[in-house]
This record gives C-alpha cells, sequence and structure tokens, in this order.
C-alpha cells in the first residue's frame, strides 16, 4: 500500500462555447483535468482512463511533458469520448450540446495489481456504476473520493445512493446536491449528504467558494466555508470543478494519515483547490494547466492565506 493518488476520470475531445469565444476540438475531460492539477502538488498520482484509435500522441507528450504519466491510460479501435458545451453570459449556467461516449461506453476497467494499492482512490465524473466499479477494485484504498453530476444523479439514482455508501468524500455543486438531497437549501443538503455515508461532503458554490463538511467519530458536524479566488473575468470554467478535485487529492497525500486526515490539513487542501479551479477559469480549455508551475500556484495559495485570513 502506498500513499497514491489513483485518478480516474474521462480523457476526451472538447469544444467549449462561451460568451467569450470558442475553441474546438481541444483536450479535457474529468481525469485529464483531474491528473493536471493533482500534478502540481504530488508525483504519486497515476492516471487511468481509455482513448480511441483517433487520439493524437501529441497530447500524451503533452501529459508527459507535465508530469503525468500515461502508461496506465489503455488506447482501443474506436472513437474518443467527446462533448461539445456551451456557457452562457452567467457561467454558471451551462448547457451540453453534445456527447459521444465512444470508446468510454462500453471499456470495462481491469486494475493492475500495482494500481489496486494505492491508498486514495479519486473517481471523477464519470457514469455511477463505472465509479462503483473502479472504487470495488481499490481494495487497499484507505479514503476513497467521488465527483457527482445531477444527469447521472437523476438517471442513476440507486448506484449514486450507492457511490456515496462507498466515499469517504462525496464533492457535489450546489444543484447537484439539492437534487439529491431533496432539500432547498444547500447548507441543509450538505448534512444530508453525511447521513447518506461520507465522512465528509463538499458542496460548491461557483463562484460563492465551497463548504466542507466533516462528520466526526462522535458524530459532531465540523464545517469549513472558503471562499472562491476573486477572479475578475472568468473565460472557461470548464474543468474547474475536476482541477478542485484532483488539486484536493493531490495534497492529500502528503496528508493522508491513514485514511484520517487531520481537519487543518483538509482545510488547507481545500483553499489549495480552489486557487487551481480559479486558475482553470482564466483560459479555455487546459491551457492554464498547462501553463502553470508550481512556484506560481504556491504564490497564489499564500496570496489568498492574506487575503482570507484575520487575527
Amino acid at each position: 500500500m502506498n500513499d497514491k493518488a489513483l485518478i480516474y476520470g474521462t480523457i476526451a475531445i472538447d469544444t467549449l462555447i462561451t460568451p467569450n469565444g470558442r475553441a474546438n476540438s481541444v483536450l479535457g475531460g474529468s481525469g485529464i483535468y483531474a491528473a493536471l492539477a493533482a500534478r502540481l502538488v504530488t508525483e504519486d498520482m497515476a492516471l487511468v482512463g481509455v482513448v480511441g484509435s483517433d487520439f493524437d500522441e501529441k497530447y500524451s507528450l503533452a501529459m508527459q511533458a507535465r508530469g503525468v504519466s500515461m502508461q496506465h491510460v489503455e488506447q482501443v479501435e474506436g472513437q474518443t469520448f467527446a462533448w461539445t458545451g456551451r456557457y452562457e453570459n452567467d457561467m454558471n449556467n451551462r448547457t451540453t450540446v453534445s456527447t459521444i461516449e465512444g470508446v468510454q461506453e462500453h471499456w470495462r476497467m481491469q486494475l493492475s495489481p500495482e494500481l489496486q494499492q494505492c491508498s486514495l482512490a479519486v473517481a471523477t465524473n464519470v457514469t455511477p456504476p463505472l465509479q462503483c466499479r473502479m472504487l470495488e477494485q481499490c481494495t487497499q484504498a484507505t479514503f476513497r473520493m467521488a465527483d457527482f453530476m445531477k444527469s447521472w444523479i437523476i438517471r442513476e439514482r440507486e448506484y449514486t445512493h450507492k457511490l456515496l455508501g462507498m466515499v469517504d468524500l462525496a464533492l457535489m455543486n450546489d444543484e447537484e446536491a439539492r437534487e439529491y438531497a431533496g432539500e432547498d437549501d444547500s447548507l441543509a443538503a450538505g448534512y444530508k449528504l453525511l447521513e447518506v455515508g461520507p465522512r465528509y461532503a463538499i458542496v460548491k458554490h461557483g463562484s460563492a467558494g465551497s463548504t466542507l463538511f466533516h462528520r466526526t467519530p462522535e458524530g459532531e458536524v465540523r464545517l469549513f466555508r472558503c471562499p472562491a479566488w476573486p477572479l475578475v473575468h472568468a473565460t472557461d470554467p470548464t474543468g474547474a470543478g475536476d482541477s478542485y478535485m484532483g488539486a484536493l487529492a493531490g495534497y492529500l497525500t502528503h496528508c493522508l494519515n491513514g485514511g484520517n486526515p487531520d481537519w487543518e490539513d483538509m482545510k488547507r487542501g481545500v483553499a489549495m483547490a480552489t486557487v487551481v479551479a480559479a486558475a482553470v477559469c482564466e483560459k479555455f480549455g487546459t491551457v492554464s494547466l498547462f501553463a502553470l508551475t508550481r512556484r506560481q500556484l504556491a504564490e497564489r495559495v499564500e496570496e489568498f492565506r492574506r487575503m482570507t485570513s484575520w487575527d
């Protein structure tokens, strides 16, 4: 067993449409964003997923140049997962124009014994049945994380409930948390998520930050409300949530503590994740993640600490 983060998610070719412009056929997918974010924080990370025969080698070379190994990404005959999304002027609102499942639809993950030894299992945004399949194979994981999506919460209710019972940390945005919990209030929804099984829940509030919930062994519920990084102009929010999850997972590899990270470490991880997620929004697609250095991230985290602390 090792404190390595195993990240599973889609590896996609995206087309992004926002009020600021359009980017056609760019590298994307929840696994890509999460892995690029995690590499800013840790070397102890592995990405697993599937691509089609049309996946250009330049993408793999670019990932490897940024410290993300593609050795556990399987390439099979067929088309790579593809997503087209359109954002409104309020970029908290988006519409999926098209989704092509491609090879992702029928691929069945089989983790190697090496990957099954990872302590931190990170199931980013894919369908709940696939997330459950991944987590079931992570037999040595002491901490499991999963992200959620409203459409899957509605269409795969039974699997969503099962998934929540398998994880230590569930991440949802306001709309997703309220949909699952049947609540009109995001805070009440966060409390209800803890009742289902996770020890931790994060409800993301978009440009208003996020809230971390923790149910202690004694049954007490603790909260940490983290504001958002003050982003003056968002170009494209695609992948911000996935990057948030990846950065938090990367940070936890340093302080997993047998699956029981310290509360203060969790808060620091959320703050770092917040800074990374905001950086993603500054440019289209993964451009910001490829450009951001660890030194620049450290400088931003320190600035964020100064602007959110007081005596």
